[in-house]
């Protein structure tokens, strides 16, 4: 299993809150609620795979961003992931409103520094293709 499959089936388990997992030295959220975050919070969007966004906020400014996220009255879970004990650990479960975002991205070109457009279309296709390559 990878990290995202992981954090897929922790969204489906906590469906309605906004799920953060500890990585690195990051919380990490993606799809929907890194949408929703990317427009409460401000964070910067990048892509996590194809046509999902994630978000994260560092480690070391941690209660700030829960402090943040507490302002927002959205309902969310951080999770604390340690490879090296192969555990999972709950540090914080916070009720509020559910996310109803749908968005799972921002248009990825926006990842790419190419200005948002409202609907794909030929140009844009191409214009994508040409970026995927070039990575």
């Amino acid at each position: 299993m990878s990290f995202s499959e992981m954090l897929d089936l922790l969204k489906k388990k906590e469906k309605g809150n906004i799920v953060f997992v500890k990585t690195g030295t990051f919380y990490v959220t993606a799809g929907e609620d890194a949408v929703l975050i990317h427009k409460k919070l401000n964070l910067k969007c990048t892509c996590y795979k194809k046509n999902i966004c994630k978000v994260g906020f560092p480690v070391v400014a941690f209660e700030k961003y829960v402090e943040k996220l507490n302002e927002t009255k959205y309902g969310y879970v951080i999770y604390d992931l340690n490879l090296e004990k192969t555990e999972l650990k709950e540090i914080i479960r916070k009720n509020g409103k559910y996310n109803k975002e749908i968005e799972k991205n921002i248009k990825c070109l926006l990842c790419k520094g190419v200005k948002v457009y409202k609907e794909d279309d030929k140009y844009l296709l191409a214009l994508s293709k040409y970026l995927e390559e070039k990575k």
